[in-house]
């Protein structure tokens, strides 16, 4: 009889044993993902590209994954306040970020102030799309070869004029890249916004700009503006007609505006992998490629490891082009 009680008692114990072990690993099981809504911070205002960009794979996400996809804008300071908040985010997935170009002149400029790292507070996922900057004079103007240009800042350095919608903005650095590399100094013009930008040029107050490829098309189509270069590795699908800068003797000048999405750093390789695999799905649909089309962008589909190499690659080459021109952030 002692026996028998001690066997029931041994196999209560193991019982109680197994129930406790496996409570743990049945508690800790990880739910499918999403299995919520999932928020894609834009630092920018609605109805910009970025913007525009993000709801277009929002639409796609939320088609997929049968859950709520939401775009969040959160303006400010070129972005930063966005970024910020998504670097402090948990790295579950919930908050994406879909940023631009813009990011790597904020990081050229501003890195060691800034309350984050551009590079290692966030995990880099995709690279969406991109649409390459351009070099544009008025139609008439005497500067539409890049030779002439060259050659007009050579004759008289600091008197050809260029203007950008920021000082220490993407555009900016693009003209003192363009300018380093060819071996000319030019006379940057601010102004606070790209319609202002445009007026000017239009209105011959200053010769040339800087712009991105699908913002100058609608000018460049209709006669008003002159595309110069194309700041791009190839000829951009909108302007087929319009030189790279390569193409023009100017190696190595490159500069796009692109936009990609990230997510705050530490999220799981596995879930990181998986994002990325839904992403590049997403951007070759035929519906997709055409909505992206229409934004004046290209789509590129590269994945982690290679988007991380190339953001970090364009912050150190645009940082020490801030150097060498003495640009400070505002």
């Amino acid at each position: 009889m002692a026996e028998a009680i001690l066997a029931m008692r041994k196999t209560m114990f193991l019982l109680a044993l197994a129930a406790t072990l496996a409570a743990p690993a049945h508690a800790q099981a990880p739910s499918p993902y999403p299995s919520k809504p999932v928020r894609i911070i834009v630092g920018f205002s609605a109805g910009g590209s970025t913007d525009v960009l993000a709801r277009i794979v929002a639409d796609e996400l939320r088609k997929d994954w049968g859950q709520p996809v939401v775009v969040e804008n959160r303006v400010g300071a070129g972005g930063v306040l966005a970024a910020e908040h998504v670097a402090k985010s948990a790295p579950d997935g919930y908050t994406l970020f879909v940023q631009s170009a813009t990011h790597s002149a904020i990081a050229a400029l501003k890195e060691p102030t800034l309350p984050f790292s551009s590079v290692k507070d966030f995990s880099w996922i995709t690279l969406v799309a991109t649409a390459p900057n351009v070099l544009v004079v008025r139609a008439d103007s005497p500067l539409k070869e890049l030779p002439a240009y060259i050659a007009a800042a050579k004759a008289k350095p600091g008197e050809v004029t260029y203007a950008s919608s920021a000082i220490g903005g993407a555009l900016h650095l693009a003209g003192e890249t363009f300018s380093h590399l060819a071996g000319i100094k030019l006379n940057h013009i601010p102004y606070k916004g790209a319609n202002e930008v445009v007026a000017a040029v239009l209105a011959g107050t200053v010769q040339s700009s800087w712009s991105a490829a699908n913002a100058a098309f609608p000018l460049v189509s209709s006669g008003k503006l002159h595309a110069v270069a194309i700041a791009a590795e190839k000829r951009f699908s909108l302007m087929p007609n319009t030189p790279t800068f390569a193409e023009l003797g100017i190696r190595g000048m490159k500069s796009d505006t692109w936009v990609g999405v990230m997510g705050p750093a530490n999220m799981p390789r596995p879930l990181v992998a998986s994002l990325d695999a839904q992403l590049q799905k997403i951007i070759v649909r035929p519906d997709v490629k055409e909505k992206i089309a229409k934004v004046g962008a290209e789509t590129v589909g590269l994945g982690p490891d290679a988007f991380r190499e190339m953001a970090a690659a364009e912050i150190a080459l645009l940082t020490d082009i801030a150097k060498k021109a003495n640009i400070k952030a505002e």
